[in-house]
């Protein structure tokens, strides 16, 4: 039986969670399996003495790690453990709530790994694409380059524009760098090929 390594499981979690995000916009199984595999590489980062993006972000706002840990995840949670409480209701989720949660399991993964499948480049420079005045000149160069005027785009626009990006990928030093890995990409090749045919509404 093949056996697979934690980053292996986080890979291919954060992998589905793009694809999910950009062709299907399921936000419920997005944020888990997103959260999922940030976890998992903070975790080994934790371990191995490596940069967190959590606890950067918790030092920024002035936070405890476990408040940041709670915050993300209340909308994980929810979906666990119906015996405690079966009639519970929630806020849903909508597409932005995954930007963030994304971005940083694409981050957690390429300090862990170091290396990254092209698409979760890809998703951080589209994230630099859609949120300039959250991300400033943070990539700035290739968010302008591979997807231009993104940010003044409608939401429909932004997706289509990701999946353009992942069926026909341009060239680019960044995201054809010698530290990109290709590992599993092919799984979700049906899906890509489909994209065209997908609407984002």
């Amino acid at each position: 039986m093949a056996t697979i390594t934690k980053l292996d499981a986080a890979r291919r979690q954060l992998l589905a969670a793009i694809h999910l995000h950009w062709f299907f916009i399921e936000p419920i199984a997005v944020y888990q399996l997103a959260t999922n595999a940030s976890e998992i590489c903070d975790a080994i980062l934790k371990k191995s003495g490596g940069t967190r993006i959590k606890q950067h972000v918790a030092e920024q706002q002035g936070w405890e790690i476990g408040q940041l840990n709670a915050l993300i995840n209340v909308a994980k949670n929810f979906s666990k453990h119906a015996d405690r409480d079966p009639e519970a209701e929630t806020e849903d989720l909508v597409f932005e709530d995954c930007n963030g949660v994304i971005l940083t399991a694409c981050i957690d993964y390429s300090m862990a790994a170091r290396r990254a499948p092209d698409i979760v480049g890809a998703f951080i420079v589209w994230f630099a694409a859609t949120n300039p005045e959250k991300t400033g000149s943070f990539l700035s160069e290739e968010a302008h380059s591979l997807f231009p005027g993104l940010g003044h785009m409608s939401r429909s626009d932004q997706i289509l524009a990701a999946r353009r990006y992942v069926l026909h990928p341009p060239r680019s030093e960044v995201l054809n760098d010698a530290r990109n890995e290709l590992s599993d990409f092919w799984r979700w090749k049906e899906l890509r090929s489909q994209g065209q045919n997908l609407r984002t509404e």
